[in-house]
């Protein structure tokens, strides 16, 4: 926002103690439990802060926060009837877990609701729920992390592998993973949760940690193949590795749906599976082919870096939509 020129007040919406904690304690886990999140940073506070000091923004924009009270929103809206209320996320937020008592009664507080699940946007979805002004995007990359760069052989070996998947564990995405590399395919895996995996193989490298970062841009970068795994929670249709992978120019094998298939178009800007034996298949036929599989990388790259799927890009379409909304 402010490389788009925008002057920016950062409000923290989780405390220090929440960001770096190892396990939440039993009283927060209790509180999410009964999705009654406590407001440990502040936020609603700060707001009001601002409020009382005169302020007077042009924009609100909410980037899932769940702790913040019906009230504090209905006095946004009191102190300041002209600035525009934005809630953006990428979850679906018809999930209980997703959301909170106090989101569930803020829903109408919102001048644009945007949302990155097309499905959230369906009249039965969140405008049962009172969202008003829905605006739907597809997911988006950082373009001062995600792009290509060039790798040393000990970078590549470091990171790389000839399939490779970023992501939490999900029993699903475990049966798929070992029935690959029980295909001979060599696969590695860095996330959150593996550790949940018992069953493993000699050709499954399971790292047992998340990688972030210019770390995550070297794996999409070494790895001849990477996977795009969706989270079946989550209902998604598309994830950020949807973009993020081709924005550094990385080959990309994703799970098959229409929403996706109309972002990049298959065997000519990435490739597709839909059931185990399909990801296999295209495992071997794309590890065969690396000049094509270089050029399908290529052609993705092409598409996503200028085809107005960067954070920068979103941002300006969002605030140009909550500006019509007024």
């Amino acid at each position: 926002m402010q490389e788009l020129g925008h002057e920016v007040s950062f409000i923290r919406s989780h405390s220090a103690e929440e960001t770096f904690e190892t396990r939440p304690s039993l009283a927060r886990r209790i509180r999410y439990r009964l999705r009654r999140p406590a407001d440990t940073a502040g936020a609603g506070a700060e707001l009001l802060r601002i409020i009382a000091a005169g302020e007077h923004p042009d924009a609100v924009w909410v980037d899932y926060v769940l702790t913040i009270r019906p009230a504090i929103y209905r006095e946004v809206r009191r102190a300041w009837p002209a600035t525009r209320l934005i809630w953006y996320s990428e979850d679906d937020m018809l999930q209980p877990h997703n959301g909170s008592v106090w989101l569930d009664r803020s829903v109408g507080a919102f001048d644009l609701w945007v949302t990155t699940k097309s499905f959230n946007a369906r009249p039965e979805e969140m405008p049962a729920r009172g969202a008003r002004n829905i605006l739907f995007v597809n997911n988006t990359y950082d373009r001062n992390l995600h792009r290509p760069i060039a790798l040393d052989a000990a970078a590549r070996e470091r990171f790389g592998a000839e399939a490779s998947f970023v992501g939490t564990y999900e029993a699903e995405r475990a049966a798929s993973l070992l029935a690959l590399a029980r295909s001979g395919v060599r696969t590695r895996v860095w996330g959150n949760g593996w550790q949940a995996m018992r069953e493993t193989h000699d050709g499954l490298v399971l790292e047992r940690r998340p990688v972030y970062g210019e770390d995550l841009v070297r794996v999409y970068c070494a790895s001849a193949i990477n996977l795009g795994f969706l989270r079946k929670l989550n209902r998604d249709l598309q994830t950020c590795r949807t973009v993020e992978i081709p924005a550094c120019r990385g080959f990309m094998l994703h799970e098959r749906n229409n929403e996706v298939g109309s972002i990049l178009t298959e065997n000519e800007q990435a490739a597709y599976f839909s059931d185990d034996d399909e990801l296999v298949r295209q495992c071997r036929f794309w590890l065969a082919r690396p000049a094509e599989r270089t050029a399908v990388a290529e052609a993705g790259w092409r598409r996503i870096s200028s085809g107005g799927f960067s954070h920068h890009d979103r941002v300006a379409e969002i605030l140009a939509a909550a500006t019509a909304q007024g």
